[in-house]
């Protein structure tokens, strides 16, 4: 569920963009799809992998920090600079 993020340097309508396309993931194409791991990759660091879990799919917060291993405020950073990094148009 989209949901506005006060900490991203970025208006209600643009946060929604970058959700929504990254929530669409798998229906882009094969060049889109690699712009989105490529900006996991520089975002995420060593964390690209629970980066791109949460970006692209449903899985919750709580779960994906469980998973991979890493606290929920590191989650929010690299989310926060993912969304302000992501291109204008994908």
């Amino acid at each position: 569920m989209f949901r506005f993020r006060q900490g991203v340097k970025l208006g209600y309508d643009r946060q929604g963009y970058v959700y929504f396309v990254s929530k669409c993931f798998k229906a882009l194409p094969s060049e889109q799809q690699e712009r989105i791991r490529r900006l996991c990759r520089e975002c995420g660091g060593q964390h690209s992998e629970a980066l791109f879990e949460f970006m692209t799919t449903d899985t919750t917060a709580t779960a994906v920090t469980m998973k991979h291993y890493l606290s929920r405020a590191t989650l929010y950073r690299i989310v926060r600079k993912y969304y302000e990094k992501f291109p204008r148009s994908i």
